[in-house]
């Protein structure tokens, strides 16, 4: 039988190689680094004055957030924390938040070919409880997301607000006006719903929040609201703060996650362009398709042109600032029946009190 002589591992050798999986491998430079491992436990990053950021003025953010009833707030900038407020795991109830959720399905239901943004009410057999005109029937799926359809009628979830600006029926004629209109958006949650033949919220748990490492969606925070004035349901649900940063920052990295496509990155890109001006102003003063898009150039608001915010009543924001690689999400607790509320203008308040905290001079950390 031969000796077997076994050679002296190299010391040095064996630190290395055991640090190297210690640490694990880094991202090098220009390689894109995953949200998740930026975020770790959403602790704030120490060095916001690198990012553009005061530390005193964020430091007088929150006592501002608190004297507004604000239940969670989170400022991602480079894929970093620089701020957090509130609880970020709570899911909280989304709103109209839903919608840009919902236009994200579409863009990949456009990609995958089984949704043709110039298909019409007619072509794709959408019915209602009272019945369709054929003009109503021209109506195509690019007027529904633009909120231009000329369909006006009672529709799911409606606002007292909704209800009251809502246009006599054939007042327009399909994509020449722009109205914020429910039933736009259930009609298409139901087109949705068909021509996938994929239920909503299981679509955005395995399109969306699996993808993008969600932490909270549950699929026990969703539901349909069917209503007697309509055939199309609303459908709800329930978001924590971190997750829809998450979202947020899908959209900042023009769909992409990891380096992988989950929404088309040319859907992103038309979705979130001005296809109206809305007469208001600020966050809200251009609408694109199912996302709010700023178009103000006259705002008091130091906002960058081309900034888009997914918006819920009460105070649920999401708002993207591409020239600043940012995402700023604001939540309030609407379970609260008798709590506060952040409207347009509160929400804009907020804003400039945010804008406030970028620094002009980098501050220098000790």
């Amino acid at each position: 039988m031969r000796n077997c002589v076994f050679a002296r591992p190299n010391l040095l050798a064996v630190l290395l190689a055991f640090l190297w999986l210690s640490i694990g491998e880094k991202p090098i430079h220009g390689q894109q680094e995953r949200p998740q491992d930026a975020f770790g436990e959403w602790r704030e990053t120490t060095d916001v004055a690198s990012l553009g950021w005061s530390r005193e003025r964020l430091r007088d953010l929150s006592e501002y957030v608190d004297s507004i009833g604000s239940a969670s707030v989170l400022i991602v900038t480079q894929n970093k924390v620089v701020f957090s407020h509130g609880d970020l795991t709570k899911p909280y109830r989304a709103h109209s938040i839903r919608k840009s959720f919902l236009s994200a399905l579409i863009g990949i239901a456009i990609d995958e070919g089984k949704i043709d943004l110039a298909g019409t009410l007619t072509d794709l057999e959408i019915g209602e409880k009272t019945p369709l005109t054929d003009a109503e029937g021209l109506a195509m799926v690019a007027d529904l997301l633009k909120a231009r359809s000329g369909v006006y009628l009672p529709a799911a979830s409606e606002t007292k607000e909704i209800v009251a600006g809502r246009p006599q029926r054939h007042q327009y004629s399909p994509g020449e006006h722009w109205f914020y209109n429910n039933w736009d958006f259930n009609a298409l949650g139901t087109i949705y719903r068909r021509q996938m033949d994929e239920d909503i919220f299981v679509a955005v748990e395995s399109r969306i929040a699996k993808p993008i490492e969600m932490q909270d969606f549950d699929l026990e925070h969703t539901r349909y609201q069917l209503e007697d004035v309509s055939q199309h349901p609303s459908y709800k649900f329930r978001i924590s703060t971190r997750d829809l940063a998450r979202f947020g920052l899908l959209y900042l990295n023009k769909g992409k996650w990891s380096g992988e496509e989950v929404i088309p990155a040319k859907w992103v890109e038309e979705s979130t362009q001005v296809h109206s001006l809305t007469g208001s102003s600020g966050t809200k003063s251009g609408y694109g398709m199912m996302w709010w898009v700023n178009a103000d150039r006259d705002s008091q608001i130091p906002l960058e042109q081309g900034a888009f915010t997914a918006s819920g009543t009460g105070g649920q924001r999401l708002t993207v600032l591409p020239s600043l690689e940012t995402v700023i999400v604001h939540r309030v607790d609407t379970d609260d029946k008798d709590g506060p509320r952040v409207g347009t203008s509160g929400y804009h308040r907020f804003l400039s009190r945010v804008m406030a905290a970028r620094s002009t001079a980098v501050d220098q950390d000790p």
